[in-house]
């Protein structure tokens, strides 16, 4: 199997326009929840408080999530710096690959 280096890492304190998408797709799930949690518990839909709470959740998944991106590196080690990244093509691997079986 090879693996190319299409996206290159950048560093510490860097993000990526993906990580914003990622954000708010784990937002909408959260907020999905939260909105079922009423219906199933009481029986009713939220109400604005409910979604006035929701609404700051949002924010706070969104912020949380892109700062905890800001602060790993490609591995997920926090406040360290980039592990390498190598490209091998699946030539040069398959021999290997077969060496090691």
């Amino acid at each position: 199997m090879s693996q190319t280096a299409a996206n290159i890492p950048k560093g510490l304190w860097s993000i990526h326009i993906s990580d914003f998408w990622k954000s708010l797709f784990l937002a909408a799930i959260a907020n999905i929840l939260m909105t079922l949690y009423p219906i199933i518990n009481g029986g009713h839909w939220p109400t604005s408080t409910d979604l006035q709470a929701m609404l700051k959740s949002t924010v706070a998944i969104i912020l949380a999530y892109l700062i905890k991106n800001m602060t790993t590196n490609n591995v997920g080690q926090i406040l360290k710096k980039d592990k390498p990244v190598i490209s091998v093509n699946a030539e040069t691997l398959q021999p290997v690959q077969n060496q090691n079986q």
